[in-house]
């Protein structure tokens, strides 16, 4: 006679990063997350609209059961995630871009 194979969530702990408190998560919900980091920025007005304050979040994230991580730059409403390669990559071209315009020197980050 067979027995019942019981099903359970893979027993995948967090990862390192992880600052999420998981008690309330619905089974197959669970996304880790890493701490939010609130940036202070000046966006570029448009139109009439000059400059303005704003904050940008950027948070690293992964769904329970998936192997890829992402970085979430956003402002909680809008936003995108990139993977970490993409962000890799954006992280090199805005420290290449502040470099030419002479913000960072050549020997800094």
């Amino acid at each position: 006679m067979r027995t019942p194979i019981e099903r359970r969530e893979p027993m995948i702990q967090c990862p390192t990063w992880c600052v999420a408190d998981h008690a309330q998560d619905l089974v197959g919900a669970r996304v880790h997350r890493g701490v939010t980091h609130e940036v202070a920025v000046v966006l570029e007005g448009r139109g009439t609209g000059g400059p303005r304050r704003a904050e940008l979040l950027v948070e690293v994230s992964r769904l329970h059961e998936e192997v890829a991580v992402w970085i979430y730059l956003g402002d909680g409403w809008t936003g995108f995630s990139l993977s970490l390669e993409s962000a890799t990559r954006l992280s090199a071209a805005v420290t290449s871009a502040l470099r030419a315009a002479g913000t960072l020197e050549s020997t800094g980050l």
